[in-house]
């Protein structure tokens, strides 16, 4: 009969947390080097090496190179540590762990059938944040035991905190790096030294705090309320843009309504896997079928089957210059989101500038592929809004 190495492991306040917690849902919100992915990890080899019922554990990443370099190699590192590598079949081709009767898979959301695929007993998404709310439900809706998530608390809005740490059966843990018994000395000193610089980056990175910034963020001055709220459609102009998606990204629909000075902003769709024929079905849904949609002038082929298939559609003016420009449009006005759009919420966060080798912001969008939603509102006011001033007559 196999065994199992015994030693000794220190584990950091996370593994303790989330052990003694009877709650469904575990949210770890840590500052930097707070050490919450190592124990959640820590956390999840005591379960193989504890429980007789099958485990089937989904460790997930936005991306696959993000999910390699982190979550996955502290993963293999603890399990070598404690002694079940040896005795598990590891395949890093499929990112897979098999230990005994249990399973651990590692995927990542450009995997669409991973993620709406197999039933599984628990579900830890590492750097939750970089999730959509949408992600959560999907993966939560196949896990029958425990959802565990852990971030950086470095946006100042997000549906973990609206939609998740709001429920009675989530726990809420606030770490710092003074929890995590691996951190090196000299790490230490460097997050230290944040607390004289900055006090901002401080109390998010250090202290493990919520934001009330975001570094680099394209809009910060927009306004959340209730779709209720909505001046109605008939004092306001009104324009509707759609950014094309299938299988690693969303197809995206938004209505945009402008009165004077001030963009009333709401999504109509987010939704993966969508063929031209789909996105037609969800237009007749949404009552659109007789509004001009403004769509993504790089997919005429598309914007061509939808016309057939009956939706009014129109390609978007683009040209050099034609993000940039269309930022400093939005920019003029006061927007105003309806706090229903939480889609549009996570990319408001995301929709940052990028950054030289030193930091500091560039003329450039940084690419993280949160921005359909985004791109789908340029359209609308650039080319719909810009298209229905023409037809005013004075």
């Amino acid at each position: 009969m196999e065994a199992v190495r015994k030693e000794t492991v220190e584990c950091n306040t996370q593994f303790y947390q989330t052990i003694n917690s009877d709650k469904r849902i575990i949210v770890h919100q840590g500052g930097s080097r707070s050490g919450k992915t190592y124990a959640i990890c820590q956390y999840l080899i005591y379960l193989l090496t504890t429980r007789k019922k099958k485990l089937i554990i989904t460790i997930a990443r936005k991306t696959l190179p993000a999910l390699k370099g982190s979550v996955f190699r502290d993963f293999m590192e603890i399990a070598e540590k404690v002694g079940i590598s040896y005795f598990a079949e590891i395949n890093k081709a499929d990112l897979t762990f098999k230990y005994k009767n249990h399973l651990v898979e590692f995927i990542s959301l450009d995997n669409e059938m991973k993620v709406r695929g197999r039933k599984r007993t628990h579900c830890f998404l590492n750097e939750a944040n970089e999730f959509y709310l949408e992600d959560f439900n999907q993966l939560s809706l196949r896990t029958t035991e425990r959802m565990i998530l852990d971030f950086n608390p470095s946006d100042v809005l997000h549906w973990i905190y609206s939609d998740i740490c709001t429920r009675d059966d989530c726990d809420t843990f606030i770490t710092t790096f003074e929890d995590n018994a691996f951190l090196d000395p000299e790490i230490k000193k460097e997050i230290l030294r944040m607390k004289e610089k900055d006090a901002d980056r401080w109390r998010v990175y250090g202290l493990g705090e919520r934001a009330t910034f975001k570094e680099g963020q394209i809009f910060d001055n927009w306004q959340w309320i209730d779709y209720k709220e909505f001046l109605d459609k008939e004092h306001c102009e009104v324009a509707y843009g759609l950014d094309f998606g299938f299988s690693n990204d969303e197809t995206t629909i938004v209505e945009v309504r402008r009165k004077n000075d001030r963009l009333y902003v709401h999504e109509l769709l987010f939704r993966k896997g969508l063929t031209n024929q789909d996105i037609f079905e969800e237009i007749k849904k949404l009552g659109l079928q007789e509004e001009i949609i403004i769509c993504d002038s790089a997919e005429p082929k598309s914007i061509e089957e939808l016309r057939r298939l009956g939706a009014y559609c129109k390609p978007s003016q683009k040209g050099k210059g034609s993000v940039l420009n269309g930022i400093q449009v939005i920019k003029e006005y006061d927007v105003f989101a309806s706090k229903q759009s939480k889609n549009l919420l996570q990319e408001y966060q995301y929709y940052i500038w990028d950054s030289n080798r030193d930091g500091k912001s560039i003329n450039k969008i940084k690419q993280n592929g949160q921005d359909h939603l985004m791109d789908a509102l340029r359209y609308a006011v650039t080319t719909g809004l810009s298209r229905a001033r023409d037809f005013v007559i004075v």
